[in-house]
């Protein structure tokens, strides 16, 4: 039996499976008298292999702003997940967090599907994100894992300069909280921390370490001047339904609006004024000994004279 003639060129059928990455039926369909085994079997004759199906996949290079959320995304609560020849992103939050992952998806764009529900045998919502698999997230799944198909993540030295200010937020957002001071939440081995403990001091931040369980602790920016600096650095990454892990904080407490309204500026161009301590109280809001005490800790010479709140204080 004589085989069935192929009705276009070897170069146009391969164009068609490489070029514009259409699946036999799709051919098929092309062709006059086409059908799959056919589509099938003029391949064979041409040696013109098939395309892997995450191929056909339209996605968009991993670079920009794209970059920087999966770094700071693997950093964090990001998962990359090694198939045969490709590789998925996938990351899963509580059901309060659905905002959350809808924002990173907008941000993965054509590589995202649309957040679902993930069932939890114990009873809690979970919403799960997931890209498209494709050959593109191979290098990351082996910068980011030891083995292509198990294992803990590990952090190797080169990912810190990759971390840029928005992936610093996006890593905080994913295992960070609001408590006393900020915190992110980080469980590797040693080595992988001490990567960390770079990507923080590429920032100027050096935060304190401390072991919780087995090689799972917590960064702590602590410090006035490392915690300002830090929500300095984040804040503008930070969308608006994150906001609230920007604070108010433990440390933010009524002795720190104090210190946020008496200060050395402040105090100055009271006292050059002549204005008395207990309007200068008044003003401020605090009581006559906070004001006489902190002009006294910032060496400011004042008569100290005392006199009732002046009826022009609002």
């Amino acid at each position: 039996m004589r085989p069935i003639p192929c009705p276009i060129t070897p170069e146009e059928l391969a164009c068609l499976v490489r070029d514009e990455k259409l699946t036999d039926e799709d051919i098929a369909g092309r062709l006059p008298g086409g059908t799959v085994h056919r589509v099938q079997s003029w391949r064979k004759r041409f040696s013109i292999e098939a395309l892997p199906r995450w191929s056909r996949n339209e996605v968009t290079p991993i670079e920009g702003q794209l970059r920087s959320l999966l770094v700071g995304s693997m950093l964090g609560d990001g998962r990359l997940v090694r198939r045969v020849h490709a590789t998925h992103y996938a990351e899963r939050h509580c059901g309060a967090q659905r905002p959350y992952l809808e924002w990173k998806a907008q941000v993965w764009g054509p590589w995202a599907s649309p957040v679902k529900d993930i069932p939890d045998k114990r009873g809690f919502t979970q919403v799960g994100m997931f890209t498209c698999a494709h050959e593109l997230l191979n290098e990351w799944q082996e910068l980011f894992y030891a083995a292509p198909d198990k294992g803990w993540k590990r952090l190797l030295p080169r990912v810190v300069d990759l971390v840029d200010e928005f992936s610093l937020a996006i890593w905080y957002l994913d295992d960070g909280y609001a408590g006393w001071w900020p915190e992110i939440t980080f469980g590797a081995d040693d080595a992988s921390r001490q990567v960390a403990f770079s990507i923080f001091e590429k920032f100027g931040l050096h935060p304190r370490w401390e072991l919780k369980v087995r090689n799972t602790g917590s960064f702590i920016l602590e410090r006035e001047d490392t915690a300002h600096r830090f929500l300095g650095i984040i804040r503008p990454h930070v969308p608006e339904c994150m906001a609230y892990k920007l604070g108010p904080f433990g440390f933010q407490g009524p002795h720190y609006q104090i210190r946020q309204k008496v200060t050395a500026d402040v105090l100055r161009e009271m006292t050059a004024s002549g204005m008395p301590i207990r309007t200068m109280a008044d003003r401020l809001g605090v009581g006559f000994a906070t004001v006489s005490r902190w002009l006294r800790k910032l060496e400011i010479d004042h008569p100290r004279k005392v006199g009732r709140p002046s009826r022009l204080v609002p």
